[in-house]
Formats: C-alpha cells, structure tokens, sequence
C-alpha cells in the first residue's frame, strides 16, 4: 500500500533520508498481513522518467522496519534517489542479533528482492546490499550465499558495504566470555551477555564444543587456515568502514582489541587479498564517530561519507554491472 508523503519523509529520515518530492514513489509492504515484525519491506523508488529509469537497487536489512517518530540527519536514501537508484528496506528476522546463522535470513531476503526487481523491472545485475554492525554481517552474509549459487533467482550482488561488522563468530564468542568474566559495568557487558546466550542457540553450541560450525555461520573465520567463507567474497566489490578508536574503547568499554569488530575487518580483507581479491578496501576514520545525541561512539553510522558511497555505489554498478 502506498504511504502518506509526511509519514514517508519521517520513515526515511530514520535511515539516511530527510524528504522526499513528489517524483519519489514509498511502498511499505506486509507481505504476512498477520505479521508486522518480520517478512515485510519498505520500497522507495525515483519516478523522475517512469519505472524503466531506476538505475540499480540498494538493499538494507534491519532487525525492524524504521520508527516513523525518529528523525535523523544522514542522507543516503536521498542521494541514493537523486542518483537514480532504487532503496529497499528489509526485515527478515526477529532474532538479536541475527547474523544469518544458517539458511532462513539470506532466502527470505532473496525472495523479497526478487519481488521488488521483479515487479520494477531492475537490472537484476545492479543489486547493492550494505549496512551498520549486524545488518552489514547479513549483507555479507547475503552476498556469499548468492556466490554460492544458492539463489534459485541467480542472484548476485554487484558491490557490498560493511559499517563496523561482527564477522568471525568464534571471536566474537570469545570476546564475549572474556568480558562477562571481567564483569566490568559498561553496554558492553550487557551484549556479552546476550552473545553467549544467543550465539550457542543459534550456531548449535560453544566454539569448543562445535568450532566448525562457527566457521560455517561466519563470514570469515581467523582459525580457518583459508579463513573460512571469506573465499566467496574475493571476486565482489566490498568497502569496509570502521573507526578503530582504541582510546575510547578502553576508557569507555573497558575493551581490547580483540573485543572490537576491527580485528574481524582488517582479518577479513586480508584474507580476501591473500586469495586473490582486488576489490576489496578498508576505510579508517580518526573522530567522526557519534551516537544520535552527539556522544563520541565509533561504532556509527556518522563514520561514512554518504556522498562518496554513494559515488562509490555507482561507479562500481558501472564497472562490475553484467
């Protein structure tokens, strides 16, 4: 169904949008009418020439649709559309965190990208997938599904963009169990918590117990001698970002290296290279991460330059486009 333009404009604001004109076309879409929690989406297209002029498709997925009371200053939806393309707002899971553990995520997302490139007439080839923390692991995740041949589409995604993504579930669970042992009160602790509880339910059990099957649900593995699934990644366009602050995090996490996502970035790109990846880049800032009240906090989406994603996004769809 299609949504009031005020309410749209609030929507996207959330995530990276702060109006929408007339030439903008928002579908939000229960695809359960019973269920507004998962298995839905959020479809914004430029109609600036009719349907055939979307240029290519950005994809992000989140645990929940955006909050229509949340305004917010980033932008790249909006340069997105001024450029052409295509966003689509997802949600396939209720789990937190879901990191694509097994098969579910990755084919519930693929069904519902073929129903929007399908019925927009996309070029299935411009498919971009991306996003923040755990909703950059499932991009991740997504796109070595589909490298794997799993699509029964034949889906593949053109580029993928990480903000500061978990992406070796052994550390992370690690990490995890040496954080609740300190038990020094900060968020991190809370989150340490939830990890070991999650983590072993999801994967089937601890790292000691069952180290194989962290390598199969991780997008890259450091105790895999080939680093595990990074091998699916080497022949697709990735941008990491990631703002490893490590002052702050001592100060204000009571956290090491090894309990930061940099470790898994850096880790992975190397890998990536090391198998014969070229695509693959690392963006480090110094100072540009804050939280939504203006706090100094790293792991942020404030550490992307949208407009240069944004450039990046399209000059890749060029290059590496079918």
């Amino acid at each position: 169904m299609e949504i009031a333009v005020r309410a749209i404009c609030l929507l996207m604001a959330y995530h990276g949008v702060c109006s929408i004109s007339s030439s903008q076309t928002a579908a939000y879409v229960y695809r359960n009418k019973a269920d507004s929690t998962s298995n839905c989406y959020l479809f914004i297209k430029p109609e600036r020439n009719g349907i055939d002029s979307i240029k290519g498709l950005v994809v992000r997925d989140y645990t929940r649709l955006p909050n229509t009371d949340a305004p917010s200053p980033y932008r790249l939806a909006e340069y997105l559309l001024d450029s052409g393309w295509a966003v689509l707002y997802t949600a396939t899971s209720t789990v937190y965190p879901d990191l694509y553990y097994n098969e579910y995520g990755p084919a519930l997302l693929d069904s519902i990208i073929h129903e929007v490139v399908y019925a927009n007439r996309i070029d299935p080839s411009k498919i971009v997938v991306g996003g923040l923390s755990a909703s950059g692991t499932r991009a991740l995740r997504y796109a070595q599904w589909c490298a794997q041949g799993r699509s029964p589409f034949g889906h593949r995604v053109v580029a993928v963009f990480a903000v500061d993504p978990p992406l070796d579930l052994e550390r992370f669970y690690r990490s995890a169990k040496r954080i609740v042992e300190r038990n020094i009160a900060t968020s991190m602790l809370d989150e340490a918590r939830t990890m070991l509880r999650v983590l072993p339910q999801m994967v089937g059990a601890s790292p000691d117990v069952s180290p194989s099957a962290y390598v199969t649900s991780s997008v890259y593995s450091h105790s895999d001698e080939d680093g595990g699934n990074a091998r699916w990644l080497t022949t697709i366009p990735i941008r990491f970002y990631h703002e490893p602050d490590i002052d702050w995090w001592l100060s204000e996490r009571s956290a090491d290296y090894y309990d930061i996502n940099s470790i898994d970035i850096v880790g992975c790109a190397a890998q990536i290279r090391a198998l014969g990846g070229k695509s693959v880049e690392v963006i480090t800032t110094m100072g540009k991460g804050f939280d939504g009240m203006g706090k100094r906090k790293p792991h942020s989406w404030t550490i992307v330059d949208e407009k240069e994603l944004v450039a990046w996004i399209v000059n890749t769809s060029r290059r590496e486009g079918r």
